[in-house]
């Protein structure tokens, strides 16, 4: 019982360690445009597509898209790949010299949905109360 309230309190007074941060390692969160099988990692001509990886999250050693050496300009962003319904995806992709990340799922309606998006800490810090 004391280790409970032993671990509550250090939760309560802490919160989550490095809220708002989550898969930093990879870089930041950025959507991509997804239209059925189509997808682009940016629609801006500016932008400058370095790398790219799209894979399912579940097998990311069978990668859809690879390239770790290009140097893209939209239209030549955008590619066509079969996404599977009910698969969760992971991308990571180097855009301007940044890094990017990105987890999608294809619902049973053939629409891509955005995983964590809004995906929060469910615990609050006393700081922040």
């Amino acid at each position: 019982m004391k280790k409970i309230i032993w671990l509550m309190s250090v939760v309560l007074i802490t919160g989550c360690p490095r809220r708002g941060y989550e898969g930093e390692e990879y870089g930041i969160r950025r959507a991509i445009h997804i239209d059925g099988n189509r997808v682009c990692f940016t629609l801006d001509k500016n932008d400058v597509l370095e790398s790219y990886s799209l894979s399912p999250n579940n097998n990311v050693f069978n990668e859809l898209l690879l390239s770790y050496s290009s140097h893209l300009y939209y239209p030549d962003t955008c590619f066509t790949v079969n996404l599977e319904k009910a698969v969760v995806y992971g991308v990571d992709f180097k855009l301007n010299q940044k890094d990017y990340y990105y987890t999608f799922i294809i619902d049973n309606d053939g629409q891509a949905l955005d995983i964590g998006w809004t995906g929060e800490c469910p615990y609050p810090s006393i700081g922040s109360l």
